[in-house]
């Protein structure tokens, strides 16, 4: 207990010993701080938030409601992320960055000789952050004009409302570019189903077929045109959602039951109708063409659903950003921090003065004992 009072005294007289190089550091340190502080430029923050994007939204629809242009509702092909995490990713994307340097020429602003350059640049002073239980994005931009940090940080979110909007409608472009190709396919095919039926009655004279035979036909046409129209969605969906993506499975699964259904009809199986094997044999290909009919016709009024849906979503022109508080001109600074950049300088030149007391004691103990 005496040795630890001795060292610790010792320690205390080595401090008292040079405490005046103590504090002389200590103060021309947070003098030279606060000089410096003084003369850096002032830099001022500016913070505009939005609320996230809510599922059912005009930029989160759901697969289940419409999941052949889901992607075109918000998705945009990004598999199972959430849309606060898509708009985070548009936020932070080289557009998004290029188009911020273009509109305020930071080239000049950050004098930078490369577009790189200033991309660094501007992702130093731009903070994007995620909200309590994600509700809410807040994107903060640093700059040393006040007006320029608002400017910056409220053309973010309305660009990144033009861009989830074109990428919405590049993708309902997409879809409904290519149900129209579908439905002009499956209209030319119905239309030559209509007439080689028409020629085949007239040819063979024949008016109508059983009741029964009837009910098979367009029973197993109807369940083969929705195959047909199911496997349409089906592609249009895989271009923008994962494999994994629970209406994917669910849509592969209704597939296979119908495909399986469809068997069961032909083979007989089904108790309610009679197998196509069975059909007389003179109203054969009768029976042929009028499910070839059956099935063309079907498809086309399930494509054309799809199609007057798909322009509807097309021509939407709702916003999908909403902004809750628009950022303004900061009258406060954000740097430099004197008083906190002081504090560091004098709590760490304290430490330096210190080490540096131990320090000269030990090398003049080195020389007495020489």
């Amino acid at each position: 207990m005496d040795d630890e009072e001795i060292n610790l005294l010792d320690y205390l007289k080595v401090i008292n010993k040079y405490r005046a190089l103590i504090i002389t550091l200590c103060v021309l340190s947070v003098l030279l701080t606060m000089i410096v502080s003084l003369l850096m430029p002032k830099t001022y923050e500016s913070t505009v938030t939005i609320l996230s994007p809510q599922e059912g939204s005009g930029c989160g629809m759901s697969l289940a409601g419409f999941p052949e242009l889901q992607a075109a509702a918000g998705i945009m092909g990004m598999g199972q992320k959430s849309s606060v995490d898509i708009f985070v990713a548009i936020l932070n994307s080289r557009n998004m960055a290029d188009a911020v340097i273009k509109r305020f020429n930071l080239l000049t602003v950050y004098k930078a000789k490369l577009i790189e350059n200033a991309r660094v640049g501007l992702k130093n002073v731009t903070k994007i952050s995620v909200g309590k239980k994600n509700e809410s994005i807040n994107i903060t931009v640093q700059d040393m004009d006040p007006k320029r940090a608002a400017k910056i940080a409220n053309f973010y979110a309305s660009n990144l409302d033009l861009m989830v909007r074109g990428l919405a409608l590049s993708r309902a472009q997409q879809a409904r570019m290519f149900i129209e190709k579908r439905l002009k396919e499956t209209e030319k095919r119905l239309m030559d189903a209509e007439e080689r039926s028409a020629g085949f009655k007239t040819q063979h004279e024949l008016v109508e077929m059983g009741e029964q035979a009837r009910a098979s036909i367009g029973a197993a046409a109807q369940i083969e045109g929705e195959i047909t129209a199911s496997e349409v969605q089906l592609k249009i969906m895989q271009s923008y959602a994962t494999a994994q993506h629970p209406d994917v499975s669910k849509l592969r699964i209704k597939i296979g039951q119908l495909k399986e259904q469809l068997g069961k009809m032909k083979s007989g199986k089904e108790s309610l109708y009679i197998p196509f094997s069975k059909t007389p044999r003179i109203g054969l290909e009768l029976t042929r063409l009028t499910r070839e009919l059956k099935i063309q016709e079907t498809v086309f009024e399930l494509l054309t659903q799809q199609y007057e849906q798909a322009k509807i979503l097309e021509a939407r022109d709702t916003p999908s950003v909403q902004i809750l508080d628009v950022a303004v001109p900061s009258a406060k600074k954000c740097k430099p921090k004197i008083r906190v950049n002081m504090m560091l300088a004098g709590t760490l030149s304290l430490f330096i003065g210190v080490f540096m007391a131990f320090f000269l004691e030990y090398l003049k103990r080195i020389r007495e004992e020489r």
